[in-house]
């Protein structure tokens, strides 16, 4: 995130509320399948970098 200057405020709606967004970036909860396809497609990146 810190490389492409994304904040955790630029992915909610992306992946979830701000709340989902903070327990992914903390590690506190796992990103699914879509979650890991959405992130992929908006970092450009093979979704698997994220599960």
């Amino acid at each position: 995130m810190e490389a492409s200057g994304t904040s955790q405020t630029d992915l909610v709606g992306l992946i979830g509320s701000s709340e989902v967004v903070s327990q992914v970036v903390n590690g506190e909860r796992a990103i699914d399948e879509l979650q890991a396809k959405v992130l992929g497609e908006y970092f450009q990146v093979a979704p698997s970098l994220f599960i």
